[in-house]
């Protein structure tokens, strides 16, 4: 019987054993770090601030890791795969032999240097990744705390910030660069939420500064002190400053990049090795490379890479990055590539929309507005659009979203 080994425990490794469970003649084991089921982690802000549940956030059906007749490791983190020896060093000190592996560890927190000190040492500072971290968070808040910096202005500390919004703290975001969503969406767009934000009575946001300093009583920290001469007084200070591929345990013919590259089949250089989610570097509808962060994909990618491991063949579709925020009564949202040679902005029913496109075709979308108007758009990037076609696109009726238009014009990429 065939051994496979699915390391990780998010969208892409359950969306893989789910596949596998199908097949006969496997032996499937899923090891994961955290001592828990699946989860949603964009809720995980709302596990903050109390609006939802510890359970209501669980992917798993019950008793579905049973079912799938998968053996199921929470709480094991692997410390060390090995292609070459096709095993897996646990850190539970167990070596897990396999044949076949899919690599699905997601990314993991990135912490600039200056900060991973406090992060090791203070009790009272957090990188919002993991459950435990939403947990932790939630208790100092329901034990009295009111004072939150948030270091990072990108999706993981606006979607934290706007949750906290009804919970009587203050929230203070410190960002180095000049604006918020800088990895999102291109500074002007981003400008038009300031409307919203402006109405956050909890909120203030710091931008172009740095930090020079920290007050630290007691093994926590205090006082944020800032380049501008500024000075924040905290209850929690929470790390939200980006992520990278978690992937400081894989041993083996792996070229150097921002995540690991994979063919079509979701193989990587080594044969038998899988990778999907936010692990992986992948080619776009465009033909750019890059890692994406974005559940359809996670999903997608773990069903094929399952599929192949299962000795089927399978391809997987083109993909497009993204990510949306939401920020009441609005979202802001982004589509495929924005870097484009040039762009068009456009106004949908009473939102903001601009497309980026390359030569005659789109490549992207940026929304701020009704979430609504977002419906439709990702059939818009994985169609080759020319730009005299964009008017009369987001001319269409806002309440059926854009599809219909979508398809009836347009050819999808090679």
């Amino acid at each position: 019987m065939e051994r496979v080994l699915i390391v990780g425990n998010g969208y892409a490794g359950l969306a893989a054993a789910r596949t596998l469970s199908a097949e006969a003649g496997l032996s499937v084991t899923m090891v994961s770090a955290e001592n828990c089921p699946a989860y949603v982690p964009h809720l995980l802000p709302e596990l903050v601030a109390g609006k939802k549940a510890e359970g209501e956030i669980f992917l798993p059906r019950d008793r579905e890791y049973e079912a799938m007749g998968i053996r199921f490791r929470p709480g094991a983190r692997v410390e060390k795969l090995s292609a070459r020896t096709r095993t897996a060093l646990l850190s539970t000190g167990e070596a897990v032999p396999f044949d076949k592996a899919l690599i699905a560890t997601g990314a993991a927190p990135w912490v600039p240097e200056n900060l991973k000190p406090l992060l090791a040492q203070c009790g009272n500072v957090v990188a919002l990744k993991r459950l435990a971290d939403a947990l932790a968070l939630r208790k100092s808040i329901d034990g009295g705390a009111t004072r939150v910096v948030l270091v990072g202005a990108g999706r993981v500390g606006m979607l934290l910030a706007e949750a906290l919004k009804d919970r009587g703290v203050s929230v203070s975001i410190v960002e180095i660069g000049p604006g918020i969503l800088a990895t999102m969406l291109q500074p002007d767009v981003a400008e038009r939420l300031a409307p919203v934000l402006a109405q956050r009575r909890h909120l203030k946001i710091h931008t172009g500064v740095g930090i020079t300093g920290f007050g630290i009583d007691g093994g926590n920290v205090r006082e944020v002190k800032l380049s501008d001469g500024t000075t924040l007084s905290c209850d929690i200070v929470v790390l939200a400053t980006g992520v990278e591929p978690n992937i400081g345990f894989v041993e083996g013919n792996f070229p150097p990049a921002e995540g690991l590259s994979v063919d079509s089949r979701m193989e990587t250089a080594e044969p038998g090795i899988y990778a999907a989610g936010d692990v992986v570097f992948f080619e776009t509808v465009t033909g750019k490379r890059e890692a994406g962060q974005l559940v359809i994909n996670a999903r997608t990618q773990g069903e094929v890479a399952a599929s192949n491991i299962a000795g089927r063949k399978a391809a997987c579709p083109p993909m497009f990055t993204g990510n949306v925020v939401k920020l009441d009564p609005v979202i802001a949202a982004r589509i495929g590539d924005i870097d484009g040679t040039d762009h068009a902005d456009f106004a949908v029913d009473r939102s903001f929309a601009r497309a980026t496109m390359n030569g005659n075709t789109v490549t992207g979308f940026q929304l701020i507005g009704d979430p609504e108007n977002l419906r439709g758009l990702v059939p818009a990037v994985l169609k080759k659009f020319r730009p005299e076609d964009i008017a009369d696109l987001l001319a269409g009726r806002p309440d059926l979203g854009l599809a219909p238009l979508l398809l009836s014009r347009g050819h999808v990429w090679a």
